[in-house]
């Protein structure tokens, strides 16, 4: 049984070894409590993917997850979060007020992945650079049957080689 860790952590600024650009990007949870400012000249360390395994469609309440890496570095939080590990490495964090997932933040990697849907605008004819989505990973494990076939993106049963 995986446990809660830090219930109500309280997550700071994150003191970066950069500054970020005065341009970022900002996105915050449904309530407006947990507020995530991503450096705009930030690339992405791993690349925006549709992620059908288990974990993330349980923690994310949908059919499948859509997040992309990026530094850990290049993203400041603030405000309220519950944390859980949902492995040795990979920390998941949702708004403690409201429940919106936030982020989850892989340790050894040293990358955040941050949910793409906060980060997307209204109307937008595209997502932010670096959030458009480039692959299905886990796609062997997808609950929506032949959706995405013809997407054109490549499908991996596992994470990509």
């Amino acid at each position: 049984m995986k446990r809660l860790l830090d219930p109500i952590a309280r997550v700071h600024l994150r003191a970066t070894t950069r500054q970020l650009s005065s341009r970022a990007l900002e996105a915050q949870c449904l309530c407006g409590s947990v507020q995530l400012r991503l450096d705009a000249d930030a690339e992405p360390s791993h690349a925006a993917a549709f992620c059908h395994c288990t974990i993330c469609r349980a923690f994310h309440g949908a059919p499948f997850a859509m997040e992309a890496g990026f530094p850990v570095d290049a993203c400041e939080t603030s405000g309220a979060t519950a944390s859980y590990r949902s492995s040795r490495h990979f920390e998941r964090r949702r708004c403690a007020a409201c429940g919106t997932p936030c982020g989850a933040v892989h340790h050894k990697l040293g990358a955040i992945f941050l949910p793409t849907a906060l980060f997307a605008k209204p109307g937008a004819p595209s997502p932010p650079p670096g959030f458009e989505p480039t692959m299905h990973i886990f796609y062997e494990r997808r609950v929506v049957g032949d959706a995405f076939e013809q997407d054109g993106l490549p499908k991996y049963h596992r994470m990509p080689p």
